[in-house]
């Protein structure tokens, strides 16, 4: 236990050392964890050291994170996780296999082999299109397009996991998150538009009695705004009397 928490301190002071630069700090939060805040990438590049990536790996984007939910995911590359397969004994990956009705797949099947001692063992995964690709959530993208080739990357990933669990049990590619990842950004630009339209209902305000109103009709989740909150203030401010002081609760 005393070894992993020292492990643990020495990753966060790399992880601080790396960042100290606000360049490669920059760099980062554009390139390798886009849409990510700070804390969140930080805490991302501690997971991934804990599971075996190293700095080198974020700053080359073999692993990378992306907004999941209220919070975020960490993956690769079908190619960096081949080369990670390679490196643990996989010595073959079979031509996909798929099940079409109607013209339309139905599912894929990747069969991955790893070669342990002597022996070569089989690590078949079988995944669903449906359970992926959703006709409404994707106009044009690369599963209506190439859905052949998207299908088989996440039949692979999965193929690849059963015969290294060790190496990439904790990895995935984002075409396996490609459709939460997209309504997380319409959620997110959703709320954007929100938070505009309530900050125009409250610059309309002409006293502090309708700006009270206004903040009071507001939805919660946009009072914890830090950036509402202080436009809020600035807004009470200037409409405050030098005489008088306003308070909104």
């Amino acid at each position: 236990m005393e070894n992993k928490k020292n492990e643990i301190a020495v990753y966060k002071e790399e992880i601080r050392n790396l960042t100290a630069d606000p360049q490669i700090l920059n760099n980062l939060l554009q390139i390798t964890f886009n849409g990510l805040k700070p804390e969140q990438a930080m805490t991302a590049m501690l997971e991934g050291r804990m599971t075996g990536f190293t700095l080198q790996n974020f700053l080359q984007k073999d692993v990378y994170a992306i907004p999941f939910k209220a919070g975020y995911s960490l993956v690769t590359s079908i190619d960096y996780a081949r080369k990670i397969g390679q490196k643990g004994g996989v010595v073959g990956v079979s031509s996909p296999k798929y099940v079409e009705e109607d013209g339309k797949i139905v599912s894929c099947e990747i069969t991955v082999k790893k070669k342990s001692d002597e022996t070569i063992g089989e690590f078949s995964a079988l995944v669903f299109f449906d359970e992926y690709y959703k006709s409404n959530q994707y106009k044009n993208s690369l599963w209506d397009t190439k859905p052949r080739t998207m299908i088989a990357k996440v039949a692979e990933m999965h193929a690849l996991r059963k015969a290294c669990p060790e190496e990439l049990k904790k990895a995935y590619i984002e075409e396996e998150y490609q459709r939460d990842v997209q309504l997380v950004q319409e959620e997110k630009e959703n709320k954007e538009e929100n938070t505009i339209a309530w900050k125009d209902k409250m610059t309309a305000c002409k006293t502090l009695e309708e700006l009270g109103k206004v903040w009071s009709d507001m939805p919660g989740s946009l009072k914890s705004e830090k950036m509402v909150v202080e436009y809020k203030e600035e807004l009470k401010n200037k409409l405050t009397p030098e005489t008088i002081e306003g308070e909104i609760e």
